[in-house]
């Protein structure tokens, strides 16, 4: 398995990807969450990126703007702007003639959602704890959030707000497979029961009893991510 890290130019903004070529034309690409990078939580997306090599599977990861070692500052992230950056990475592949699926990880499992309501010629989706932001949203009197040292403009959610991801599930034509945490500090049940009921029969919704968001032990990150990679798999082969 070759492993390639490089700046490209998705978007308009220079964005560090790492791409595992397998000389296959089969690709997954994860799209990590809020305040995360192109390494996933506890270094999920890495792992599940060397199990998809050994199955002949390609994957891209990538840092989205302002995050990572990406360019720009994490302040002017915007959620827009990162479903945007996804779909044009998504349809680079496609246009190469890849076979494309995608992973992702809360925000950007949000994001994964609706860039396959927008793509219906994807072969998968897989969705850890999505959060699709159905509540009301009010905003900060100074328009600015703050969490765990990382400031952003509430534009951010805002706008995921005003997507409406869980509407885009009627959308999406690909199989999915969503993953979701009943002990999930971010994402409460009135968000997690907007998933389920808006999800398709070939979406499987699956319940991980007392998981939270993504503080996985090694064991429950193994066996999601085992699940997540057999499911791609098999889709792939469809």
């Amino acid at each position: 398995m070759k492993e390639l890290t490089q700046d490209q130019n998705f978007n308009g903004h220079r964005i560090l990807t790492a791409f595992h070529d397998t000389n296959n034309k089969s690709i997954v690409i994860f799209c990590h969450g809020y305040r995360g990078t192109s390494v996933g939580p506890n270094r999920f997306f890495v792992t599940a990126a060397r199990q998809l090599a050994k199955q002949g599977i390609s994957s891209l990861r990538f840092d989205q703007y302002g995050s990572g070692n990406s360019e720009g500052d994490f302040f002017n992230s915007s959620f827009v702007d990162w479903i945007k950056t996804t779909k044009e990475i998504t349809e680079n592949y496609l246009n190469q003639g890849y076979k494309v699926a995608l992973l992702g990880q809360s925000m950007g499992g949000a994001a994964v959602i609706v860039v396959g309501s927008e793509l219906p010629n994807l072969s998968a989706i897989v969705a850890w704890s999505p959060d699709p932001n159905v509540e009301k949203f009010i905003a900060p009197e100074n328009g600015i959030i703050e969490e765990n040292g990382q400031i952003v403009q509430a534009r951010f959610w805002q706008e995921a707000h005003d997507v409406k991801v869980a509407d885009k599930l009627s959308l999406v034509k690909a199989p999915m497979y969503i993953v979701q945490c009943t002990a999930d500090e971010y994402v409460d049940e009135e968000n997690r029961n907007a998933i389920t009921k808006n999800a398709q029969s070939n979406h499987k919704v699956e319940n991980f009893e007392g998981y939270s968001h993504n503080k996985w032990t090694f064991e429950q990150g193994e066996g999601i991510i085992d699940k997540s990679v057999n499911f791609l798999v098999q889709q792939f082969k469809i």
